[in-house]
């Protein structure tokens, strides 16, 4: 159902007040049905500086949001037969070496961010382009097949050279991009494609008529319809059209761009069960929750999955440089909602709740956690470190006389406790969930951050 008019005022201001704190530059958002689009709203501008404005062709980037996609395409080639979601990876990657570990990682490890893998430092498209000589030769490295073969290969190396990993596969969720890289790679080898953009526009954005819609760089910065990338870094605001920066080597992850009316339509395939694309039993998979993501959130094949006002609600996030998206379905009530943002850092998953909340009748805003009883003291102590990921995260966490202080990349935090070992934490108008996991010795070995497991200093 579209937000009633009172509730569509208090959803409005919701986002004006975020376009305000975060100096998002616009923000575009869908509600539809089976049916199709049943309310699409438009605040700011594509273009700040000429003051263009948003409508429903648009060109955005979907960042994260790329991986239910790539899990669609990987559950479509599973119901043909073609890949096995129980194989080991090494059986359609070979470079792939499953290095150091007494359990193979399977293909079903990858979509669920259970491979065992901890955060590695990013590898991004422009310094492998220039060692490979290919940057600035007017080459969509998107749809590069030796950018992609070799793309996979250094992925696989940095994989492998993790001499302790991070459990057994299955055992922890940490959000892995690679992961999701190297599904791209089954995806490009087992479907038929010369590359994973090339079989997703194919196989996935065409039947659906999402015809604005794809994983290239080149095409999106040369419409004139869109949207240019704003990114606040040290005091000063960048401003590009260029899709390049911080862009990952492997597409899987997160090199779609799409519209709020292409969108729209992929949103429909999740309330039809799958179809056109998939079969129910199949696309059930993709809902099914296989590892613990955040309190009262589970993960599935690319897609986050929980409770909303007791509805069953999935979707997923998504950021990069001048990205902020989120999509969310509420199967059971029959809409799902769609969230695309020129701005970096903006909360679109907070406005994709919002939105949600107000279909189903509730005031919309997002709700924030109720403050719990402060753990006991030893445990305080016992979890005080030094937390850090490769990819540039540092958690601290320490003892200020009888108050616990944390931390992020040096800056205090304002938080509250949650159940024991667990952290609700603010930054601006958001919580995120800090997680610690002691080791078979009790001893804190890591802690679950942004979705990422950081190992202790």
């Amino acid at each position: 159902m579209p937000l009633d008019d009172t509730l569509s005022t208090s959803f409005g201001a919701y986002v004006e007040k975020i376009r305000d704190v975060y100096n998002a530059r616009g923000i575009a958002v869908a509600i539809v049905d089976q049916n199709g689009p049943i309310q699409e709203l438009y605040f700011g501008f594509r273009d700040w500086e000429r003051k263009l404005p948003i409508d429903e062709n648009t060109i955005f980037g979907l960042a994260s949001v790329t991986k239910s996609f790539t899990c669609l395409a990987i559950l479509r080639l599973a119901e043909q037969g073609k890949v096995d979601l129980d194989a080991p990876v090494s059986r359609y990657i070979p470079s792939f070496q499953n290095a150091h570990r007494t359990e193979p990682v399977q293909v079903r490890h990858l979509m669920s961010h259970t491979g065992s893998f901890w955060p590695v430092e990013r590898k991004t498209v422009e310094p492998l382009a220039r060692r490979m000589g290919l940057w600035g030769k007017g080459i969509d490295l998107a749809y590069s097949v030796p950018f992609s073969k070799e793309a996979v290969r250094q992925v696989c190396a940095g994989l492998d050279a993790q001499q302790t990993p991070l459990g057994q596969p299955g055992e922890y969720f940490s959000y892995s991009n690679d992961s999701f890289g190297l599904l791209s790679d089954i995806i490009r080898t087992q479907g038929g494609e010369d590359t994973y953009g090339a079989y997703l526009k194919k196989e996935i954005l065409l039947p659906l008529g999402m015809e604005r819609s794809g994983c290239g760089f080149l095409a999106p910065a040369a419409d004139s319809n869109s949207a240019v990338l704003y990114e606040e870094r040290d005091g000063r605001q960048l401003i590009t059209r260029d899709y390049h920066d911080s862009a990952f080597v492997m597409m899987g992850g997160g090199a779609m761009k799409s519209t709020i009316r292409d969108m729209g339509r992929y949103l429909r395939l999740f309330l039809q069960e799958g179809a056109p694309l998939i079969g129910p039993d199949f696309f059930r998979r993709m809902v099914h929750s296989y590892a613990s993501y955040r309190p009262g959130v589970g993960y599935g094949y690319g897609l986050a999955v929980g409770r909303l006002d007791g509805h069953l609600v999935f979707g997923h996030g998504g950021s990069l440089t001048g990205v902020s998206s989120a999509i969310g379905v509420c199967p059971d009530a029959g809409f799902g909602v769609c969230v695309l943002c020129n701005t970096t850092g903006v909360p679109a998953s907070s406005i994709a709740e919002a939105a949600l909340r107000g279909c189903l009748g509730q005031e919309p805003r997002a709700k924030e956690p109720a403050p719990g009883r402060p753990w006991p003291a030893d445990v305080q102590r016992r979890v005080c470190g030094t937390y850090l990921s490769p990819e540039g995260s540092e958690i601290k966490i320490q003892m200020d006389g009888t108050e616990m202080q944390v931390l992020s990349s040096g800056k205090a935090k304002e938080y509250r406790f949650g159940d024991e070992g667990v952290l609700f934490v603010k930054s601006k108008m958001t919580w995120s969930d800090l997680t610690v996991f002691p080791g078979k010795d009790g001893e804190i070995f890591a802690l679950r951050y942004g979705g990422r497991m950081l190992a202790r200093k």
